[in-house]
């Protein structure tokens, strides 16, 4: 049986495709754990009435305290052979569930992570798709996961994970990236992970999610996530730390590069002191690591000058020159 764990909150103009996509899986042996995290909506009710017509639906409801509470709740109250996950906003294709079970079976894999459309409101992308089957053994899956737009992906809900692999591991209370340094632990107990290129997940990218909210402290708690899966990756895998070190710098240049998207800048100050020092205390570890691109330890070092957004603009624009005159896209 496949635990599927959906955290729900405030999300009644979506919950119905999720839900529908979820309990019409052509693998049907499934429970479908929802969790309402005190929504003040119609959410709890539409949740209770797939409840009330599909015995496979649980619904749990509690007060709110985040994402992350909410999927350690599912996980204490899951009862299946594997793990499964979907945003309340997001859906399935119809044969997810069932293609990552086959690719979990044919490898005797402990995790299986599918490909995915990132849906926007006027575009989307895709990520794995349509690619042959990649077995990875731990290290290897460790370095996928560190190469930013690898196949794997970083968040939990395109992917099946026994549920040995999550056993005693839970969220830990973070408002964004909480599945980012989830996955990072839960990597440590696979032996052995499958990327297959069916496109099974939609993630729908909304305007007032959390991921998308104006930058503010949660962005700069993000690098700390990042600096405890690099603590992380130095004690259990020290040879994969300049792998860690690169994924570091690009989540870091993430958070700098949604800074100087917002609209004024200028009320960052302290979240800026604080990234410098961040980017100060690793930049030993930035410096000759062959796996970090010249963009991203340009920006790091501009960014701590305090010239970040003229540094940018003309990188960008060195850059669009030359696919111009390249043809590349």
């Amino acid at each position: 049986m496949i635990s599927v764990i959906i955290p729900a909150y405030n999300v009644e103009d979506y919950i119905k495709r999720c839900l529908d996509s979820v309990c019409g899986q052509s693998y049907r042996d499934i429970e479908v754990l929802v969790v309402d995290d005190g929504s003040a909506d119609s959410t709890p009710g539409i949740c209770d009435s797939y409840a009330d017509k599909d015995d496979r639906v649980r619904v749990i409801h509690k007060k709110n305290e985040g994402v992350a509470a909410a999927r350690n709740t599912a996980l204490d109250a899951a009862g299946g052979d594997m793990i499964a996950f979907a945003d309340a906003d997001d859906y399935y294709e119809p044969d997810m569930l069932k293609n990552l079970y086959e690719a979990m079976i044919k490898y005797d894999a402990d995790m299986v992570c599918c490909g995915y459309r990132e849906e926007y409101t006027d575009r989307s992308y895709t990520y794995g798709t349509d690619l042959p089957d990649a077995v990875y053994d731990k290290k290897q899956a460790y370095g996928d996961y560190f190469t930013m737009g690898g196949r794997m992906g970083s968040g939990c809900w395109n992917k099946l994970i026994r549920a040995g692999a999550l056993e005693g591991l839970r969220y830990k209370p973070y408002v964004m990236g909480e599945d980012v340094e989830m996955l990072c632990r839960t990597l440590d107990r696979c032996d052995k992970v499958v990327c297959i290129g069916y496109p099974g997940y939609h993630y729908i990218h909304r305007t007032d999610s959390a991921t998308r909210a104006e930058f503010g402290p949660n962005n700069v708690n993000m690098i700390h996530i990042a600096d405890e899966m690099l603590d992380f990756i130095k004690e259990r895998y020290p040879d994969l730390t300049d792998r860690m070190y690169a994924y570091h710098a690009a989540w870091t240049v993430a958070q700098i590069q949604a800074m100087y998207w917002s609209p004024d800048t200028g009320k960052f100050n302290k979240e800026k002191e604080l990234i410098k020092g961040i980017i100060k205390g690793h930049m030993q570890g930035y410096a000759n690591n062959p796996h970090i691109p010249g963009r991203d330890k340009l920006y790091l070092k501009s960014f701590t000058l305090g010239v970040f957004r003229p540094v940018q603009a003309v990188y960008d624009g060195l850059a669009g020159l030359k696919r111009s005159l390249t043809g590349r896209k």
